[in-house]
């Protein structure tokens, strides 16, 4: 039984890193030379009116930051 936990806690564990790994390797939130990524390299925030109503929904916006062609 003891060996069965120590299994279990370590699979827990292992779960736990992996995940952290991953969200470590996320894409960058906009696309590189962007009007979103030029203001937010000088702090700021992206004064076009889709970009702030993107950010209203916690998102990037899609028509300035399209995402990367497959």
């Amino acid at each position: 039984m003891k060996t069965l936990l120590a299994l279990v806690a370590v699979a827990a564990l292992a779960g736990n890193l992996i995940a952290a790994d991953e969200k470590k390797a996320d894409k960058p939130k906009f696309t590189a030379g962007s009007c979103c990524d030029k203001a937010d390299k000088k702090g700021e925030k992206c004064a076009h009116k889709c970009c702030v109503e993107a950010a209203k929904d916690n998102k990037a916006c899609e028509k300035c930051n399209k995402p990367a062609k497959k």
